[in-house]
């Protein structure tokens, strides 16, 4: 719960740190929260997901840049970071269409390792991809947009349990220092219904 409330401050600190410098005209930060819908072992869920993404204005259609996230899902919490793309219809619009595709990786470091002896446990995070299709609403004074985003993530992850290694010599085919590890392989597959605000 305490790192959850330490990234809360960190991309409030962020996105006020962005909309002071708006008037350099070509930087875009793009803050979201939204949930990731899908299912697991049969059972439906229902998780959490924050993202903020920063970039440039390529053209008058076009934004790339990075982007950092923290998303919940059942086990684990991971850290989605990695290369993203903004591509709006009509910009010079009230309402546009706008269509996003994020690729990075899935990070659990936020997890904790599990020692129970010579007994250990651990998650791992993976490969993401995240296309999307929503809507975009300038404000009033034009100084920032709302956006309504429905989309597609798919996250792998895995678990691992291993056993220390009582000797020295290492195990052909086993992770170094381990006699044996147990490892779980996930695919997350989520609908992703998610509202943001661009700077």
């Amino acid at each position: 719960m305490k790192s959850t409330f330490l990234l809360f401050v960190l991309f409030f600190i962020s996105s006020q740190f962005s909309f002071s410098q708006r008037e350099i005209g070509s930087y875009i930060h793009h803050a979201e929260i939204g949930a990731l819908i899908g299912n697991v072992n049969k059972s439906d869920r229902i998780n959490f997901s924050f993202q903020s993404f920063h970039g440039v204005q390529l053209d008058q259609h076009n934004q790339v840049g990075f982007f950092l996230g923290f998303d919940t899902y059942p086990g684990m919490k991971l850290m989605p970071l990695g290369a993203g793309w903004r591509h709006e219809l009509n910009p010079d619009k009230k309402y546009s269409i706008q269509l996003a595709l994020d690729l990075g990786y899935g990070s659990a470091f936020l997890e904790k390792r599990e020692i129970d002896g010579n007994r250990e446990a651990w998650n791992e995070g993976g490969a993401m991809v995240a296309p999307g299709i929503g809507i975009r609403k300038k404000s009033k004074k034009g100084r920032y947009s709302y956006t309504w985003m429905l989309g597609f993530r798919q996250q792998h992850a895995s678990f691992f349990e291993g056993f220390r290694l009582a000797g020295s010599a290492p195990i052909e085919g086993v992770r170094p220092g381990f006699e044996s590890v147990l490892e779980e392989s996930y695919i997350f597959k989520s609908l992703s219904l998610r509202w943001g605000i661009v700077f």
